[in-house]
């Protein structure tokens, strides 16, 4: 029995259409939705996404900062700057609806979104198996990030297309077709053959860097304090810890503190260090020190080492 073709879930809504052609190509979505898919297929289409991308995630790195730190003069400058070298460009930052206001979009010239969403169980064991986390508690934040980014679509006045992940690898050319007439992109048969050749599912160079990793050590005795540093790779967020001696917590910190060394030596920003004052672990010379991260166990380099075999720093 034939399927009426205008009945077949395609996966894609058109929002608050427009005649205007659109110059400034937004795309936005939960982490791990498809935001990385969508922004390499608007970069082999020929837009310009960035000056500094990652070419994993395809995220500029310069307009994803100023958004980070909610940096409105560099982000208007940034803007401007783009403006004038482009007549249309793009970039891509996940939950963006956590960086600005709706209202805020107006700082764009003519702009346009491309919004992806994904299967709530996907992004949840993904997050988990690339953070470290609970399962349940990802799925949780991810419920609430998706109704907070659909709030946000709500109340934006610009066209959106809103993108379905799992559609995609069912239907990659009507995908991809959404995708560049919503950008107004010229096609030719070659040129929709290689946007349609980068719909991958579970593409393993993108997993291989997904995920995230916890780096440190123990590094020694300072003065009155064991030191070291900790951090988890691509982030910026402060990691927790827990100090054992003789297998007993004893204290929890977070390795938050600037070192200069570890930002020459391109241990992220820097602000990753740890100080423990020895009075406060009660420790005897030849107790066991353990530091790991706080609610995962993993372990720092050198953990499990005695007090007195960590030596002394100048």
């Amino acid at each position: 029995m034939a399927v009426d073709a205008d009945i077949v879930n395609k996966g894609f809504v058109l929002n608050r259409l427009s005649a205007e052609r659109g110059r400034t190509f937004i795309v936005t979505g939960l982490h791990r939705s498809g935001t990385s898919l969508v922004a390499s297929v608007l970069q082999q289409a020929g837009l310009f996404i960035g000056s500094s991308v990652n070419d994993i995630v395809f995220e500029d790195e310069v307009i994803a900062s100023s958004l980070a730190s909610c940096d409105i003069a560099t982000l208007r400058r940034i803007i401007a700057e783009r403006n004038t070298q482009h007549s249309r460009w793009g970039f891509k930052y996940p939950m963006l609806c956590a960086a600005l206001d709706p209202d805020q979009l107006n700082l764009f010239d003519d702009p346009r979104l491309l919004v992806t969403f994904r299967d709530p169980i996907a992004m949840a064991v993904r997050t988990a198996l690339s953070e470290y986390q609970d399962p349940m508690q990802s799925l949780r934040e991810v419920a609430a990030d998706q109704t907070a980014m659909l709030a946000f679509v709500d109340r934006i006045a610009c066209p959106s297309l809103l993108l379905s992940y799992e559609k995609a690898l069912a239907f990659p050319q009507d995908f991809i077709d959404a995708i560049t007439r919503f950008c107004d992109v010229p096609q030719t048969a070659e040129l929709r053959g290689r946007l349609i050749a980068l719909i991958e599912p579970n593409r393993q160079r993108y997993i291989a860097h997904a995920r995230r990793r916890y780096e440190g050590v123990i590094e020694g005795v300072r003065g009155d304090h064991l030191y070291g540093w900790c951090r988890l790779s691509q982030s910026t967020e402060p990691v927790m810890l827990e100090v054992l001696v003789d297998d007993c917590v004893v204290t929890h910190l977070a390795a938050e503190a600037f070192r200069q060394d570890l930002r020459d030596a391109g241990i992220g920003r820097g602000s990753h260090g740890f100080f423990i004052r020895l009075d406060a672990l009660r420790a005897q010379p030849d107790s066991l020190i353990r530091v790991r991260v706080a609610r995962h166990g993993i372990e720092l380099d050198n953990s499990g080492k005695r007090l007195c075999d960590f030596g002394s720093a100048a």
